[in-house]
């Protein structure tokens, strides 16, 4: 009986078509975060329960998501779910890291949730993070890094975002002076003003206990432009929206003749849903939302300001205000799989065949190799027809056949595999052979 190999649902395997574009989106992350300083760390996947729980109250959703296990010493340990709390342990455990410190880090995380578009139950994260610095410069560089990033994936990006400090005024302004548990429940349910009729939110407010006419003065605030709302609620403002008015015209500064300066676009309901963040907010979305006729209306990462968690962590005294962000790896993979599709990036440059000429032909394929060609031999001693026919489907570009006479008289034949033509050249011009490759590549 033939064995049944499922793969868990919120799982991938990927084979090497896929997993090369998703190195190939890796890369092009990794050289932007070079550019701006940003090193790279490893934190383990396999954490102490009670440091995953720390950052959540409990009955959080997040921790019932979470995979629980023990190991051998009876001890309770999980799978992690993002990379921020192994972030703040770095820092906590690392008494020598000197501040501002900056990180990148690409890593698994696990969620036993719901499985959705870019939520699988194990996915790859790719954290951006700066701990030590409160000045807005840095939140108008992330900006610009996202601009970069994105530019450098070939992707047309939009940044919308807000503040933390503005979004809580402008609630208290309509609203009193509510408690924190009521000003949460508001925040997440402004949060939703993208995604759930107005009709809906208002009658969630109702149920808070506030009066109708007020959630429709403030739901209709959030139609108003920056400049707008500046005008009509400065000058009446409190100290906490007086703040978030503040923050946002520094980044608009920062950030106004510079690259992202067209990215950007306010959206002052934004709240990225997380209580943690203390400032800026920001979510990425792709400008035109559809690709090759699939709606991609869905993040592709975003980010913010989180001055409180890792000082809270920490617990030392000492102030560790923070900003950051992730990419959504598997997002951004799904969505120029899209763009790209047909499309198959060639894994290998050149395919030799020897034909009674396999030490002539692995000492020829190795001399290839140094010069950075990727080349790939035939050890199968298929007939050249057959051979042939495996370049074309594992999508090899070039193939060359040495045999006896081409290893005599030192010449080599190079076909190309998409228009059939063939150049000749020594079987030494190791620099010909890669330039006419890599010119067709």
């Amino acid at each position: 009986m033939a064995k049944e190999f499922e793969t868990l649902k919120g799982t991938v395997d990927y084979l090497p078509k896929e997993q090369t574009m998703r190195e190939d989106i890796k890369k092009k992350l990794t050289e932007i975060f070079n550019i701006y300083g940003f090193p790279p760390v490893e934190t383990p996947i396999l954490c102490m329960y009670d440091l995953l729980a720390s950052k959540y109250s409990e009955g959080a959703d997040i921790l019932n998501e979470i995979y629980k296990l023990s190991d051998q010493g009876k001890r309770e340990l999980g799978l992690r779910y993002d990379l921020t709390i192994c972030f703040s342990k770095l820092i906590a455990s690392n008494g020598s890291i000197v501040m501002p410190f900056k990180r990148y880090e690409i890593g698994k995380v696990f969620r036993d949730g719901p499985v959705k578009l870019g939520r699988n139950r194990e996915f790859t994260q790719c954290d951006v993070d700066v701990v030590g610095v409160k000045s807005m410069m840095q939140d108008a560089e992330f900006m610009n890094m996202i601009h970069d990033a994105f530019k450098n994936l070939g992707l047309e990006i939009e940044i919308r975002y807000n503040n933390r400090k503005f979004l809580s005024g402008i609630i208290k302004t309509f609203f009193g002076n509510i408690d924190d548990a009521t000003m949460r429940k508001s925040i997440m349910l402004i949060d939703k003003l993208d995604k759930m009729e107005r009709k809906e939110i208002k009658e969630e407010f109702v149920k808070l206990g506030f009066v109708e006419e007020k959630c429709d003065a403030l739901l209709n605030s959030f139609k108003l432009s920056y400049d707008e709302l500046l005008e009509k609620y400065y000058d009446e403002a409190s100290d906490i929206l007086r703040a978030g008015f503040d923050e946002l015209k520094e980044l608009k500064d920062y950030t106004d003749g510079t690259p992202a300066e067209n990215d950007l676009v306010f959206a002052p309901y934004l709240a990225r849903g997380i209580d943690i963040y203390t400032g800026t907010v920001w979510e990425i979305f792709l400008r035109h939302r559809n690709v090759n006729g699939h709606d991609f209306n869905v993040s592709l990462g975003g980010g913010g300001r989180y001055d409180n968690i890792i000082t809270d962590f920490i617990d030392n005294g000492n102030e560790y205000p923070a900003i950051g962000m992730s990419f959504g790896l598997d997002v951004i993979y799904e969505v120029l799989n899209k763009m790209n599709s047909g499309e198959e990036k060639p894994i290998v440059d050149l395919f030799v065949i020897p034909i009674d000429t396999k030490v002539e032909s692995f000492k020829f394929a190795n001399a290839l190799r140094r010069e950075g060609i990727k080349v790939e031999i035939e050890k199968m001693d298929r007939r050249v027809k057959k051979s042939m026919n495996y370049a074309n489907k594992v999508n090899i570009p070039f193939v060359t056949v040495v045999g006896n006479e081409e290893a005599a008289n030192g010449k080599i034949k190079l076909k190309s595999m998409k228009t059939g033509e063939e150049t000749e050249f020594g079987i030494g011009d190791y620099v010909g052979i890669k330039k006419i490759i890599m010119e067709n590549k």
